[in-house]
């Protein structure tokens, strides 16, 4: 089907003959189900191989999670907190695809600050720091290179207040970073 120049391949007119081609038997190489950035994404890169592909959402594109959460795209430390390594590296992957390869320009490196002030006992400073270092270890596995997603690391107190300026400095160790994506536009 050929759009007018200047107007959006993304159409009611292009949906609904999408729609009766499918509903006619034309075949499909992949069915990505979900909308959302990761989603978006994997259909960008199919269909930019040549892959017959269809996208299915609920709803429309960037309708859900990608819609109302943080605009992270994570790189799996939640589903490698609850044991789901394989989601949790193949979440990694994804981001590092995005951030790399598809869009680029849509995703930019988000320091996370976790800062050590008096109430941040040592236990919970190495657990954090353990899972920062998890992360990274995703991050490496993934073959994201630190030029995109810097390493985790700790920083000192003036860094610390740099990088949180709203953070009580009285007491102040510094504080832990990790990177992980943030889209600037998730639609």
């Amino acid at each position: 089907m050929t759009d007018r120049p200047g107007t959006t391949a993304l159409n009611a007119r292009r949906r609904a003959g999408d729609l009766d081609a499918l509903a006619a038997g034309e075949p499909v190489d992949l069915l990505v189900i979900g909308g959302g950035v990761t989603g978006a994404g994997v259909a960008l890169d199919a269909a930019s191989r040549g892959l017959r592909t269809v996208l299915v959402d609920a709803h429309d594109l960037a309708f859900g999670t990608s819609r109302w959460s943080s605009k992270l795209v994570h790189g799996g430390l939640r589903y490698l907190a609850s044991g789901r390594i394989g989601v949790a590296r193949e979440s990694a992957v994804e981001r590092g695809i995005l951030m790399t390869r598809t869009a680029p320009h849509l995703i930019r490196a988000l320091p996370q600050a976790v800062p050590l002030l008096p109430s941040v006992g040592r236990g919970m400073s190495a657990l954090v720091h353990t899972g920062f270092l998890a992360g990274d270890a995703l991050r490496v596995s993934a073959g994201t290179p630190g030029s995109v997603l810097p390493r985790a690391r700790r920083v000192g107190p003036a860094a610390a207040a740099a990088l949180v300026p709203a953070v009580r400095t009285a007491g102040l160790r510094g504080a832990l970073v990790a990177h992980d994506g943030q889209l600037v536009d998730d639609a």
